[in-house]
């Protein structure tokens, strides 16, 4: 036998984001079925290969006849498809943050300098910055943190206690991210003005200091991971 083949239902195709970084491993599609090869014939396979939700499981001959299971007879031959590196068949879904065109309120936002010490609840910094970091902050630093990136690779990080990074601080005032330093001009709206602009209360509404803001969803916002934040880098070298 010269590898290991598993079949799976094209329905569970977001479980391959645990197994993209197996070396060797393609993939490909065919009616209604994610077919995976490349995988050793001998030997155990990565827990996350092992822990996919197969429909059948074979080994592969070097004439790629299928054979299922402990059987020594073959019950077909692998399906002639156009196989992909599982990287590129399940390319890396970035977490992003900014929210384009968002549609401008028709009144006027103003932010006005406040001398008012508010606890830091976010910061707005460069990826670069972020991920040189991450790479060496101990562990325990990172948890309780998220983060999201923006398209042009701002990164938003939200949590206690906030990183020692360079970058733009934020507190948080009614679901409304606002600049260290400033405030409302008129502060007792902002639990209206953050039901007007994220009237379904699913995120937070982060301020520019002159008055642009963009609506950060929460299902944008990921746990902060070394791994996560690498993969995220990776993606935008790519």
């Amino acid at each position: 036998m010269t590898e290991r083949v598993i079949v799976l239902a094209s329905a569970d195709r977001p479980v391959l984001g645990h197994v993209r970084t197996v070396p060797g491993l393609r993939a490909a599609e065919a009616a209604g079925q994610l077919w995976l090869r490349g995988l050793p014939a001998t030997g155990e396979l990565p827990v996350a290969v092992r822990a996919l939700p197969a429909v059948a499981t074979y080994a592969a001959d070097a004439q790629e006849r299928l054979f299922p299971a402990g059987h020594r007879t073959p019950t077909g031959r692998l399906p002639a498809l156009v196989w992909q590196p599982i990287a590129e068949f399940v390319p890396l879904e970035l977490p992003t943050a900014a929210v384009p065109a968002r549609t401008v309120p028709s009144y006027r936002v103003r932010l006005l300098p406040s001398g008012r010490a508010q606890a830091g609840a976010a910061l707005l910094t460069t990826l670069p910055q972020w991920l040189a970091y991450v790479e060496t902050a101990p562990e325990i630093r990172l948890r309780g943190l998220r983060f999201a990136v923006s398209s042009d690779a701002e990164v938003l990080v939200l949590g206690t206690p906030l990183p020692p990074v360079a970058g733009q601080e934020y507190w948080l005032q009614h679901g409304l991210l606002l600049p260290a330093g400033f405030d409302l001009e008129a502060p007792l709206l902002a639990p209206l003005l953050a039901r007007k602009l994220d009237p379904a209360a699913d995120g937070v509404v982060l301020f520019r200091a002159d008055g642009r803001w963009e609506q950060i969803l929460a299902t944008d916002v990921v746990p902060v991971t070394r791994g996560a934040v690498r993969l995220t880098a990776e993606g935008f070298a790519a």
